[in-house]
C-alpha cells in the first residue's frame, strides 16, 4: 500500500519551483546545479530528489506552470461576449505580452539569452517538447 504524501508537500515542491526559478535566472540554468537549488532551499540534496528528479523536471513544472496561467488567460477572454471583447487588443499580442510576463516573473526571460536556448521562446519550447517526446515529462 502507498503511502499518502505529508501535509505541505505541494507548498515545498512550489517553494522549491520559486528558488529554482531565481537561480536560473541568475547564474543561467545550465550554471544551475541541484547542489545549489537544495542549498537554496534549505535542503538536503537527497530531500530535494524526492521532490523533483532532475533539474529539467523543475524546469518543466515551471514552464507549466506559466501555460496555465495562460490557459487561464485565454478561457477568461474567450468567455467574454463579443460586444465585450470590442477593442481589445487582439488575442495573440495579449498571448504573447502576457507569456514574456510570465516568463520574466519567473525569472525565466534569461532562458532565451542562455548559449544552449539561443534561437529564444521557438527553441525553448522545442527543447520542452523533446523532453516530453523521451518520455521523461
Amino acid at each position: 500500500m502507498a503511502r499518502g504524501r505529508a501535509a505541505g508537500y505541494d507548498d515545498q515542491r512550489e517553494a522549491i519551483l520559486q528558488h529554482a526559478a531565481a537561480l536560473f535566472a541568475r547564474s543561467g540554468y545550465p550554471a544551475t546545479s541541484m547542489n545549489q537549488v537544495a542549498e537554496a532551499c534549505g535542503l538536503s540534496k537527497a530531500t530535494l530528489y524526492h521532490y523533483y528528479r532532475d533539474k529539467d523536471a523543475m524546469l518543466v513544472a515551471i514552464a507549466e506552470g506559466h501555460v496555465s496561467k495562460l490557459r487561464a488567460l485565454v478561457d477568461d477572454i474567450g468567455a467574454q461576449s463579443a460586444e465585450a471583447r470590442n477593442g481589445q487588443r487582439r488575442l495573440p499580442e495579449l498571448f504573447d505580452e502576457t507569456a514574456w510576463r510570465n516568463l520574466e516573473e519567473a525569472g525565466l526571460s534569461r532562458l532565451t539569452t542562455t548559449p544552449d536556448l539561443e534561437a529564444g521562446p521557438a527553441e525553448a519550447a522545442v527543447v520542452l517538447q523533446d523532453y516530453y517526446d523521451d518520455g521523461s515529462g
